[in-house]
């Protein structure tokens, strides 16, 4: 009992005549009270391409980090009451894709010698379009010529013109002495007519038409064919079918690499003909700014060693495509890796 006083006397002492800021219980509880303040620098999203809808009126969207070769916002035919930033599309895969395209070939020409075809026009020439009307040249009727001195003379006499073997008086002089070499005046030419042109619109071949500024050809991209994305979401504007996308030079270069793909990849099914079906090959490669691919590799595939080759070939035999512009160059770098599946249906 003695000793558990004099513990507990020391005990108090100890409490109260230490400082407070010695005791070691008391610097544990103030570190664990700091707080620590970290800044974590996040990632800018990367811009991914979208294929947009062509049949959709351009508008700009509020989302920027989809790109496609049009802009336009997202649009839904049944809107729902809870909306999102996808419309609502029956598909299959999580795709950027909304509308199923359809790529038709051109036929082959047959062989032969071709001569420009003459567009339909009001004139000549082969560009076509509204051409100056040329109107029809008039033929003036010809002049007559004046009557001869010997008719418009006055009579000799008062009993009229003519000659009389009574009459023994000078004839009149009435005509000078011709040049030997001087041109016989038997007619008059009628006087030269200029045409009236009227000016033309500019899209035709007259020579007269009066040029007028075109619109520049625009190319209009292909919709390759594939899965479409799969949502059950919807977007809460009502209108055709459409996904948020920019308008950007790479998407419009983007969407044209892959219909020259496509268009290269069915041309290789149609020459070896092979027999997968249900298949995917996953193939990853690098596009650079001056249009080559290189370093084409089969990533994932679930086909034949064949229907495999047949994929990367379809993407090796593009090279070179067009170089990129300086604007794209400023945006994406000087390259850009891509992958793109194929699907065996």
């Amino acid at each position: 009992m003695v000793a558990f006083g004099i513990t507990l006397m020391v005990h108090l002492f100890v409490v109260l005549a230490i400082p407070e800021r010695m005791l070691p219980v008391h610097r544990e509880t103030r570190e664990k009270e700091a707080v620590i303040y970290e800044i974590d620098l996040a990632e800018p999203e990367d811009m991914r391409y979208v294929e947009a809808n062509p049949e959709v009126p351009e508008n700009e969207p509020d989302r920027t980090e989809q790109y496609s070769f049009r802009a336009q916002q997202a649009a839904d035919e049944s809107p729902l009451t809870e909306s999102s930033n996808q419309p609502k599309v029956d598909g299959e895969v999580d795709s950027l894709k909304v509308v199923q395209g359809q790529l038709q070939q051109t036929p082959p020409v047959p062989p032969g010698v071709y001569s420009p075809r003459a567009k339909p026009g009001e004139g000549e020439g082969v560009e076509g379009g509204r051409q100056g009307a040329e109107s029809q040249q008039q033929v003036a009727p010809a002049q007559p010529l004046p009557a001869p001195d010997f008719i418009r003379q006055k009579p000799v006499d008062e009993e009229g013109p003519g000659s009389s073997v009574d009459l023994t008086a000078d004839a009149q002089k009435v005509f000078e002495q011709p040049e030997p070499d001087a041109s016989i005046n038997v007619y008059r030419p009628p006087a030269q007519v200029n045409p009236q042109v009227q000016p033309g619109d500019g899209d035709g071949g007259a020579v007269e038409a009066r040029p007028m500024p075109r619109e520049r050809p625009r190319l209009a991209p292909e919709l390759i064919t594939g899965p479409l994305l799969k949502s059950k979401s919807s977007v809460s504007k009502r209108g055709d079918l459409a996904i948020d996308a920019t308008f950007s030079e790479f998407g419009e270069y983007e969407q044209q690499f892959y219909a020259a793909i496509q268009t290269g990849w069915y041309q290789e099914i149609e020459f070896f003909q092979p027999i997968d079906t249900s298949t995917r090959v996953h193939v990853r490669f690098r596009l650079k700014a001056d249009g080559k691919v290189d370093k084409v590799e089969a990533v994932k595939s679930t086909a034949s060693k064949i229907a495999t080759v047949i994929c990367e070939t379809a993407i090796s035999k593009r090279s070179p495509f067009r170089p990129w512009t300086e604007e794209m160059v400023k945006v994406f770098g000087k390259e850009r890796w891509i992958n793109v599946v194929f699907n065996y249906r």
